[in-house]
């Protein structure tokens, strides 16, 4: 955690305990988080943290690139989790349940990259996210 710290230091970004706080709940998560999720988490040491506050430092932290939002169809929205320079990876997501699997596989090649720079771009960043129905989904649409 100390990493992404000094990096927002290095950015110019202000360290507040509620930016410390969001950073560490999806830090220790072992799943991406959705913001409300964040915010409940985050109100335990910080009961007077509002849910827009929340999503304010969200919304800074992925600008920063230190966090990913993963997208779902499903009814819980938008759901985060910590970019590590060291497992990059994309998701496919189910359209049912909302479910989200990372995959280690990046498809950017040169390839792409060439494509990209005949109309003038330079490659930032990037995520690659597909959509599908899950296993456990296609049982119950079967049954």
């Amino acid at each position: 955690m100390e990493n992404i710290v000094i990096r927002l230091k290095e950015q110019g970004c202000r360290l507040t305990p509620q930016r410390r706080a969001v950073i560490k709940q999806v830090y220790e998560s072992t799943e991406p988080l959705t913001v409300t999720s964040i915010w409940h988490s985050v109100r335990e040491a910080y009961p007077n943290i509002s849910l827009d506050t929340v999503y304010r430092n969200v919304s800074v932290l992925v600008e920063l690139g230190v966090l990913i939002p993963i997208k779902s169809t499903g009814k819980e929205g938008i759901r985060y989790e910590l970019a590590t320079a060291d497992h990059h990876h994309h998701h496919v997501v189910c359209v049912k349940c909302g479910q989200a699997v990372c995959i280690d596989f990046c498809p950017v090649n040169q390839h792409l990259l060439e494509l990209l720079h005949g109309y003038g771009y330079e490659l930032v960043r990037h995520t690659v996210e597909l959509f599908g129905i899950c296993a456990d989904c296609r049982l119950t649409v079967k049954e």
